[in-house]
């Protein structure tokens, strides 16, 4: 049994060679980063070869959701399999290689996998939230190699009692250190299907919310709230901790980092 895991964790690897937290890729302007200090979302540009659109990027993602962001009108159709699958710390977040498919309209995308925020990077009308899942995909028949282009982020809520069962199952086997993976018990995604499917998705174009920060990623995350109980909730946030981007600019407005830099009083 060890050693299929650890085949099955080598074999992910290859498929994800350098996943970064909200949606990573394989890029060779990727770099270490964190999201304290000057590897934090402040340093993760490093000249002008390493992430430059970090800080000069215009439609940089996560954004606080207003009433200047529609909620689409497309109809949406996803199909997740019900599945053990694996379930993997990367020392960012923790993520579900998985695959799927999404209609949106007439476009189609491939779900590569999820992972998880804490606290949530979205706002909504100015409201944080605990916990935010996004499912990453790429467009149908896209080769491993090729960009992401579309991400769903799911908003989850805390209550005393109430929660959501897949993330209830996902407690009960987190890999707790870096590096490691765990084999969940079987995932049901119907409740998370209907719930993006019928509850409104607003929409938006932004970026990765990680390094290298590259921009026209579709973005579409949930108007209502799914449920996670404190319990749940807790068993998350303490392997994770944080890994939330700040919130940036109103998409096509300056970067907050060149902002900042061509605001800043010159020293005599």
């Amino acid at each position: 049994m060890q050693l299929s895991l650890v085949l099955l964790i080598a074999s992910l690897c290859a498929l994800f060679p350098a996943y970064t937290a909200a949606a990573g890729r394989s890029t060779a302007s990727s770099t270490h980063f964190s999201y304290t200090g000057i590897d934090g979302p402040l340093g993760w540009t490093k000249g002008d070869d390493v992430n430059p659109k970090c800080s000069t990027g215009t439609n940089q993602s996560p954004i606080n959701i207003d009433s200047t962001i529609c909620v689409t009108k497309s109809h949406v159709k996803l199909s997740i399999p019900n599945a053990r699958l694996n379930f993997t710390n990367n020392g960012h977040t923790l993520f579900v290689a998985t695959g799927g498919s999404l209609s949106i309209g007439a476009e189609n995308y491939q779900l590569v996998q999820f992972h998880f925020h804490t606290p949530a990077e979205h706002l909504i009308n100015d409201e944080f939230f605990p916990l935010e899942m996004h499912l990453v995909f790429k467009a149908a028949g896209a080769q491993p190699t090729d960009p992401f282009r579309l991400v769903i982020g799911v908003l989850f809520e805390t209550w005393a009692f109430s929660t959501t069962e897949l993330l209830r199952v996902l407690a009960h086997t987190l890999p707790r250190e870096a590096g490691t993976s765990v084999i969940t018990r079987r995932l049901i995604f119907e409740p998370l299907i209907s719930h993006i499917e019928k509850e409104g998705l607003y929409t938006y174009q932004g970026s990765l919310t990680t390094p290298p920060c590259d921009e026209g990623i579709t973005w579409l995350v949930s108007k209502k709230t799914m449920d996670v109980n404190l319990k749940t909730y807790k068993a998350f946030k303490e392997v994770i901790k944080f890994n939330a981007r700040y919130v940036q600019n109103t998409p096509g407005e300056k970067n907050l980092i060149t902002f900042a830099k061509d605001n800043y009083p010159t020293t005599a």
